[in-house]
């Protein structure tokens, strides 16, 4: 297949605003008022783990249906896009409004721990161990993996709408951390959400409190920001920061490009990982000065890492039941690391087993050190 190139646009699309504020500073205010503005069509709101804002249909101008759902990622996604698919009004682009990332992150981590305590109860009830009920189990790494592809799933959807998009989170006042990972006494503010939503979006506000706003981030030929700075805005509005990006003229937009990342679409094209696989399965090209017996150990060597099961949802629930019973026992825990290793499980995993039954973390690449020489 023939790679195609095009010509950039020169033109901006519709940016994704991450609107993040303190409690009740007034982000899902101004997200309701930005629908008043003259620049847009329809605006649809998909509300999740917030009150609706009914009472904001009262603003001034305020025009936005409100999307109704189950609760799941599934029933928001799908709301999401048939807001996203839903015709422009008057030629106008429509506002899409998610209110807020932080609780459908949260809704992800929590759906990510059910999962981990079934596992946890499942293995147990298979191995015949005690389980607590009560007890939270380890989210692994894969579940994690899964969490973060579902909250990609929602960034595509803002991605691919033609129009602008606003999402909504929680900002945090937390501890600020000194070299050593120690909190210090000094605080300051996080967003709250899944750790590459400031990444994701094309601009972001910041409201510690009500009737402060901060312009902390965006991406503008029009709008010079210094990074690392945070420029106050008084009376901030959303229409306000469009027109100061320069898209209120006719034809100043085009609709946004990116490139995705698709996994499942890579694993599903076998023949792109054939290549790989068989320079680390088969055996190399006999040499002709190597004896009969150095034939054969190389051979014997391709068949074993042939061999070798790919890690895997089955690995990690194993991973489980081996570490529940090696627990003190240091040089089975050793053992446990070479075959995660082996099996190509992730950074994550083989982090955890270097660590288990330290007192104070050691650094990861001192422990695994450790691990690989015993």
């Amino acid at each position: 297949m023939t790679t195609q190139f095009r010509e950039p646009t020169g033109k901006p699309s519709w940016p994704i605003l991450l609107i993040a504020g303190g409690e009740k500073a007034g982000k899902s205010y101004a997200s309701a008022k930005a629908s008043a503005s003259e620049l847009i069509g329809q605006t649809y709101w998909v509300g999740v783990g917030e009150d609706d804002p009914d009472e904001y249909g009262a603003i001034e101008g305020a025009r936005f249906l409100i999307a109704k759902h189950d609760g799941t990622h599934k029933s928001i996604l799908a709301a999401l896009r048939d807001a996203s698919n839903q015709p422009r009004v008057d030629g106008k682009p429509n506002l899409l409004v998610l209110d807020s990332g932080t609780r459908v992150w949260e809704m992800l981590s929590d759906e990510a721990q059910e999962r981990a305590n079934m596992r946890a109860k499942k293995t147990a009830e298979k191995w015949k161990k005690p389980y607590d009920p009560d007890a939270e189990a380890t989210i692994g790494p894969d579940l994690w993996n899964k969490a973060t592809a579902r909250w990609q799933d929602v960034m595509d959807v803002m991605r691919e709408h033609d129009g602008p998009s606003i999402i909504t989170a929680r900002l945090d006042i937390v501890a600020v951390m000194d070299d050593k990972g120690q909190p210090t006494k000094d605080k300051t503010q996080k967003i709250k959400g899944q750790k590459s939503l400031p990444f994701d979006v094309g601009a972001i506000v910041e409201m510690p409190e009500r009737g402060s706003s901060y312009l902390t981030g965006v991406r503008s030929l029009k709008l010079d920001l210094p990074v690392g700075n945070k420029v106050p805005v008084r009376d901030f509005s959303v229409d306000w920061l469009w027109r100061k990006l320069g898209l209120d003229a006719e034809g100043a937009t085009a609709p946004r490009q990116y490139s995705s990342a698709d996994g499942q679409a890579s694993a599903a094209v076998p023949e792109e990982e054939a290549p790989q696989q068989q320079r680390m399965q088969q055996a190399p090209p006999a040499n002709p000065n190597e004896d009969a017996g150095a034939q054969a150990l190389h051979a014997r060597q391709a068949a074993a890492r042939a061999a070798t099961p790919v890690w895997g949802d089955e690995q990690a629930e194993q991973l489980e039941v081996r570490l529940y019973e090696a627990k003190g026992n240091v040089d089975l825990l050793r053992s446990i690391w070479k075959s995660a290793q082996g099996m190509g499980a992730p950074q994550a995993v083989l982090d955890r087993i270097a660590n288990i039954n330290k007192p104070q973390a050691a650094p990861a690449d001192t422990t695994q050190k450790e691990m690989a020489a015993a």
